[in-house]
């Protein structure tokens, strides 16, 4: 039996001031509407929340908070690609892997194909290499996602690239943090940064959907 989805209004408070952080940040998108989309997560998701329902206020608000921001944010993406006339689905250097790939050559200012590159078209083109001269453009798009970053950005990116091989333990003392996870949370934010001038993170395909239809069909039984 589906759990009571009308606890929602429990949380009306938060989705207006999630709504509105992101509609500061989407302005193509209406308040009105990221809460229609955080409402449908309750609908989608009860067994989920009935889970969370029965932690402590702070565990409960704090997983809450995050579901209902990565829904947002879904949603965000999809609109800033239909506003701005660009289609996710054709761009594939949004995902971590391509954006990688590509930075040993950019701050390094070489011009050779990277050979991870013909690894990378077996996994986004099922297999088919068919590069042709379309790296360039991919790399000359990715330049210059990397040269809006801050300079201490782009500096933790050099540090990471420049010589793949340096332990995360020295890379720690060289970006000033205590820590090798401290290094590579550092990096993963720097990489998220260029993938946020690129314009936002990969696509969610219509095998997304299917799949979150398939949990909300197993959470009603």
């Amino acid at each position: 039996m589906k759990y009571n989805i009308d606890k929602w209004l429990d949380y009306k408070d938060m989705m207006v001031q999630i709504a509105s952080e992101y509609r500061k940040k989407y302005p193509m998108v209406e308040a009105d509407d990221l809460q229609q989309e955080m409402y449908l997560w309750f609908v989608t998701h009860p067994n989920k929340f009935k889970e969370w329902d029965a932690l402590d206020e702070k565990d409960k608000n704090k997983l809450m908070a995050k579901s209902l921001r990565n829904q947002c944010l879904k949603y965000c993406e999809k609109e800033k690609a239909k506003n701005q006339g660009y289609d996710l689905t054709d761009l594939y250097y949004y995902d971590v892997s391509v954006v990688e790939a590509f930075l040993p050559s950019i701050i390094t200012e070489s011009y050779e194909m990277p050979t991870k590159i013909k690894d990378l078209n077996l996994k986004f083109n099922n297999g088919a290499i068919n590069d042709g001269m379309n790296w360039l453009a991919l790399r000359s798009d990715i330049a210059k996602g990397y040269y809006r970053l801050p300079e201490s950005k782009q500096n933790i990116l050099r540090l990471r690239y420049m010589n793949e091989q340096t332990e995360w333990s020295e890379l720690a003392e060289h970006m000033g943090t205590s820590s090798a996870d401290g290094a590579r949370k550092k990096v993963e934010r720097a990489l998220a940064s260029i993938v946020q001038n690129l314009g936002g993170w990969r696509a969610y395909f219509d095998q997304d959907i299917q799949d979150e239809n398939q949990e909300t069909k197993q959470e009603e039984v």
